[in-house]
């Protein structure tokens, strides 16, 4: 199995991609408030203090000594140990990417389309396939164009595609392209019964 962090945002033989641009927006911009609000990603109060503290240390140490340059010398010299030292200390930052797109129900309920939208690779598609087989994932990305519901159902009519193969050829495994066929036709079914959009 192919860990998420191998794949790279697939692309379609046709190179479409959705161009949806109030659903881009907010997935930018979900993507934009989930960093800012993630702790460790902003600036620290106690950084902010351990500024005004050096920089009352090296008023003094320049008033006490009457050279400034030596004082600004040591209050550089401190803060690089004080940040190397923050650095080595803190708790590695824990992003659940997941969570980004959870305004619209997460990487899942977007529209089938956005399985090869780069964006949704940044706000967590990744982490959701990663149960996916490579396989499935190909041929999903070749119907997602034509497919009138979401990733996630787009993935289930895949999964149903094999397993009817499967039942239909006495327990034979189908090829990509067995697949894709058995798939495609759901996939027209399916649309044919969604409902128009206006």
């Amino acid at each position: 199995m192919t860990l998420p962090s191998d794949r790279g945002v697939p692309v379609r033989g046709d190179m479409w991609r959705p161009e949806d641009e109030l659903l881009n927006s907010v997935i930018r911009k979900s993507i934009d408030d989930y960093y800012r609000r993630t702790p460790g990603t902003g600036s620290s109060p106690v950084l902010a203090a351990g500024a005004l503290v050096l920089a009352a240390f090296a008023l003094v140490v320049a008033v006490g000594t009457g050279s400034p340059m030596l004082a600004l010398g040591i209050a550089v010299l401190m803060a690089l140990a004080g940040v190397i030292y923050i650095g080595m200390k803190a708790a590695p930052l824990k992003v659940d990417r997941l969570q980004i797109l959870s305004v619209v129900g997460g990487p899942g309920n977007l529209p089938a389309g956005y399985l090869v939208y780069p964006d949704a690779w940044k706000a967590g598609m990744p982490e959701y396939l990663a149960a996916v087989s490579n396989r499935h994932l190909r041929v999903a990305v070749r119907l997602c164009r034509e497919h009138p519901g979401s990733v996630s159902d787009l993935l289930r009519l895949v999964r149903r595609a094999e397993k009817q193969f499967v039942t239909l050829h006495s327990g034979k495994e189908p090829m990509e392209s067995e697949l894709y066929r058995v798939a495609a036709r759901m996939t027209m079914e399916h649309a044919a019964l969604a409902p128009a959009l206006s």
